[in-house]
């Protein structure tokens, strides 16, 4: 079977000038693995996909993290990065005090001048949301790739509940996704088994 891609959606994902990749550390990675986060290692799995694909493309990628600062006494800018998917010398790194990638100035001084990007990586009930609602607030694109992310379980919501819930509401603000939807809409060229329809 063929995929089909919404319009709509591809023309939001064709956009994309920028990939962001949210909190790809090891101990974001061990707590997921502990709540049992429905579909993590597929998750990382796109999460990896898009990120050949954006070198081989020369899409810039800026990885971001949670930076020490107040209140984030858990998190840690020495958080050692998931092995694979360390940031290159050619990737930027911004650290943030809050949710969102807003959160680190030079973050949106950046994504001002490219004016749209995909965003995908751990805990997109806060980061991905957060980002998303700054995003639409700026005028800036989004697309959300929603299989390249997951979500953390909440009292009497499992992961994939509110995996679920999460994209439902960033999709308010932003382009939702598949990360195979995504290499095809930003590829130079149709990949093979995939058709617009």
């Amino acid at each position: 079977m063929s995929s089909v891609i919404d319009l709509k959606t591809y023309i939001g994902a064709s956009n994309s000038r920028l990939l962001v990749m949210v909190d790809l550390q090891e101990d974001n990675y061990g707590r997921l693995a502990k709540d049992d986060a429905a579909g993590l290692d597929r998750s990382l799995e796109s999460c990896l996909a898009a990120i050949r694909h954006a070198r081989n493309s020369g899409i810039p990628i800026a990885f971001t993290r949670r930076g020490a600062g107040p209140g984030l006494a858990e998190r840690s800018a020495d958080s050692v990065w998931i092995s694979g998917f360390e940031p290159k010398r050619s990737d930027m790194v911004f650290e943030r005090a809050h949710p969102s990638c807003y959160g680190n100035r030079l973050f949106e001084d950046v994504v001002s001048q490219i004016g749209s990007f995909a965003i995908a990586g751990l805990v997109a009930e806060e980061t991905g949301l957060a980002t998303a609602i700054d995003a639409s607030h700026r005028g800036h694109r989004v697309t959300f790739l929603s299989d390249a992310s997951v979500s953390r379980s909440r009292p009497n919501a499992d992961a994939a509940a509110v995996h679920i819930a999460a994209t439902k509401a960033i999709e308010l603000f932003a382009d939702i996704a598949n990360t195979g939807h995504w290499l095809v809409a930003t590829s130079q060229r149709p990949l093979k088994g995939h058709r617009y329809g």
